[in-house]
């Protein structure tokens, strides 16, 4: 590490460069008025009868759909029948064979008709119950499934990893759920520590392929930023659900590009969360544009709700409902002795302990009572057996509970898949107030049950997504003029790697605790506060093309100060989007006041040269990392996560640390890139320094620290890289106060 001390017209700046190894203008303030849309309501639905058989000749007539009570215009309405489907590709590849016999040619294979997605989320399990979780993925595989079913494998702790990308080849499936039964794989999605390996999803796609027997090309999907990326996700009014919208290849193309995606929407906050209904958010998020059926088979010791957060369930019902996804639940305990209300009575006996306990302090502090009415919450949601069955059965699914005979209930998940009508509606109320709909499916014919969805909330779409109720009212927010200014916050947008095709950013939030309305917790000496992040993409014209949204909440001391680093939530998540103009609109709320403000963004072109420079970016702080570095984060390094300041004003008298990102361009004659550091002060240059780079590592970035100690007065801080014939620049405007 080298030290070079330069006196330049009186000022005095000592810079340190150490190589590491292995707010932006607004744009103008008159913008078009963004406006949600309404979109079709589908139904998957399936129906047996008495003898739990399926039902499959029901007509139009005999459906009947109402919502709140009103009865709808069904427009669409089909059988889907895997079953044929199934006879005919068996009669198909015999017909193959012959032919390959005989040397005749075939005719081109027709397009398959239905495209199923089926995630396995196996939580997290108790060791003794992991026998049992895969036994019942096992009985799912060996039913008989259709070519065209592409089954992937999540497991669930601490938000979602991959284990195993879509394909359609078992004895692939089963090896991956043999690793997770014996504990020894650890995934590779959001939250784990490694990539998708590109050759493994080109292994994937190529099982996949021959599975759908189709000719057509399919696109690869591991890390998107680090090959031509098509972006060709199917979308129609229905999902690209009717027959004959697309081949199974393409299917599955835009499918494995989703969860290439959904590896890259990592999102990295400082604050507590509801793990399991966040991680199954995101689930369902990454499905909402594909096309076909969606089932997701959640298996756990049951699924542990948070207390008083109904609206966090009703969020992911809602959600599941208007993407099309079904829940299926298996409780992995298997049969047990103990009832189901157990737990709650448990907790409920404890309540009156406490009371008792408390009776005292009640007295003398009645700010200290015991809060009868919270723990009522917390037994309320200590049913697992119930909390997995809500969330299946609102979503047209069914829970497996206490029981272990598992395999006749796979079978009836594969039948579901298979073997279900379709119909839609366009709602007759056209009022979005955000209230739950309910749906009700009554059917000419007695003595028959239905599965299907239970209703959702009455919320517009935006971009083709169903809004949120805190989105929608960000959205207002983001409309109103004069826009809200009454919440402290900074944002700021980032960009990083780039290809031909699309551009990485990384969007950030910074909001001080100080700022929001704390509420004190049940029960303890802490207190919460609620904050929603909301932001919104669009280009030149005002066409909205991205969003993104987050709902935190961060319990802290209710009396005292926070250590340093504690004071604000700190988040980020990444953002992809094709070379342009765009400008960023974002919105923080406090769930607890209302408080809102509104920050406009402009947005960093990439330059479309080879050799490409990140933003250079303040560092507010440096974490221990005490994982495996997450490499779709360009923030975390081997040893340290980098938290970045925001705002471009630092106090004088103490070294202020600065980041970047070098991208090397791969040349056919390689060479190794210069870069030089200029600081101006007010626009005259007082420093010029080449900073001596480390090795490009295997990802093909090159991470890059330097320390200036500036006096007191407005700075442009500019970064030149050179490499032959290439130059790129990067730069930051820096006030010392």
């Amino acid at each position: 590490m080298g030290v070079v001390r330069a006196v330049l017209l009186g000022t005095c700046l000592t810079l340190l460069c150490q190589p590491i190894p292995a707010q932006n203008s607004s744009p103008a303030d008159q913008l078009a008025t963004i406006r949600a849309t309404a979109g079709e309501v589908l139904l998957d639905m399936v129906v047996r009868d008495k003898h739990h058989k399926l039902v499959t000749d029901l007509r139009a007539e005999d459906v009947e759909v109402y919502e709140d009570g009103v009865r709808q215009d069904v427009k669409h309405f089909r059988l889907v029948e895997g079953g044929e489907e199934l006879q005919s590709e068996r009669a198909s590849r015999q017909t193959a064979s012959a032919s390959d016999k005989d040397g005749s040619t075939l005719p081109p294979q027709q397009k398959l008709k239905q495209t199923n997605f089926v995630s396995v989320v196996l939580a997290p399990i108790a060791p003794l119950n992991r026998e049992f979780a895969r036994e019942a993925v096992l009985d799912f595989l060996k039913s008989d499934s259709l070519p065209n079913t592409f089954v992937t494998i999540y497991t669930a702790s601490h938000g979602l990893s991959l284990i195993q990308p879509y394909t359609a080849d078992k004895s692939i499936l089963t090896s991956a759920v043999d690793k997770v039964a014996r504990g020894t794989s650890s995934g590779t999605g959001p939250t784990g520590s490694t990539a998708i390996a590109g050759s493994a999803i080109a292994s994937t796609l190529s099982n996949a392929a021959s599975a759908a027997t189709t000719t057509s090309q399919i696109p690869s999907a591991g890390d998107p930023m680090m090959q031509d990326f098509s972006g060709a996700v199917v979308t129609s009014p229905l999902w690209a659900r009717n027959a004959a919208a697309t081949d199974a290849s393409t299917n599955l193309g835009a499918a494995l590009e989703t969860q290439a995606l959904l590896s890259l929407a990592t999102r990295s906050d400082d604050t507590e969360g509801s793990e399991t209904i966040d991680a199954l958010k995101l689930l369902v998020r990454s499905q909402q544009r594909l096309p076909g059926r969606k089932v997701v088979i959640y298996l756990s010791d049951g699924i542990a709700f948070p207390a008083n957060r109904e609206d966090q369930v009703e969020g992911l019902i809602s959600l599941a409902n208007r993407s099309g996804v079904t829940f299926y639940a298996l409780d992995t305990r298997g049969l047990s002795s103990e009832s189901s209300l157990t737990p709650g009575l448990a907790s409920m006996n404890m309540t009156g302990i406490d009371s008792r306990q408390r009776g005292a302090v009640t007295t003398q502090n009645p700010a200290a009572a015991h809060r009868e009415g919270d723990d009522i919450a917390e037994t309320v949601v200590s049913n697992r057996e119930l909390n997995m069955r809500a969330l299946a059965e609102s979503t047209g699914g069914f829970a497996v509970t206490n029981t272990n005979q598992i395999a006749e209930p796979m079978q009836r998940v594969m039948e579901d898949i298979r073997t279900h009508y379709e119909l839609s509606y366009a709602p007759k109320s056209t009022v979005y107030d955000g209230h739950f709909r309910k749906i009700e499916v009554r059917l000419a014919r007695p003595k028959l049950t239905v599965q299907t969805r239970k209703g959702y909330f009455a919320l517009p779409m935006l971009n083709g997504e169903t809004l949120q109720p805190y989105e929608l009212a960000a959205l207002e927010k983001i409309n109103a003029r004069p826009v809200p200014s009454d919440l402290p916050f900074d944002a700021s947008l980032m960009k990083f790697r780039a290809n031909q095709k699309l551009v990485e950013y990384m969007i950030a939030f910074e909001v001080p605790l100080s700022g929001l309305k704390p509420v004190p917790v049940p029960n303890s000496d802490r207190a919460r506060v609620e904050a929603s992040l909301f932001a919104i993409v669009r280009t030149s014209s005002g066409e909205v093309v991205d969003k993104m949204s987050r709902e935190l909440w961060r319990d802290m001391p209710s009396q005292g100060t926070l250590p340093a680093g504690a004071d604000h939530i700190f988040y980020t998540q990444p953002l992809l989007l094709p070379h342009g103009n765009y400008a960023v609109e974002t919105v923080v709320t406090d769930e607890q006041s209302g408080k809102a403000a509104v920050h406009r963004l402009a947005v960093p072109r990439d330059t479309g040269s080879e050799l490409r420079l990140s933003s250079l970016e303040v560092v507010n702080r440096a974490e221990p990392l005490n994982r495996e570095r997450d490499p779709m984060n360009p923030f975390e390094l081997d040893n340290v996560r980098i938290v970045p300041e925001l705002g471009d004003s630092v106090s004088a008298g103490s070294p202020v640390t600065m980041y970047f990102v070098l991208y090397p361009a791969k040349l056919s004659t390689p060479s190794n890139a210069d870069v030089t550091l200029e600081v101006l002060r007010d626009g005259t240059i007082i420093s010029r320094q080449q900073l001596k780079t480390s090795e490009t590592r295997p990802d093909g970035s090159v991470p890059m620290v330097f320390r200036i100690s500036p006096g007191r007065g407005s700075y442009a801080l500019i970064i030149t890289a050179r490499q032959g014939n290439l130059v790129a620049e990067s730069g930051r405007s820096l006030q010392v106060e």
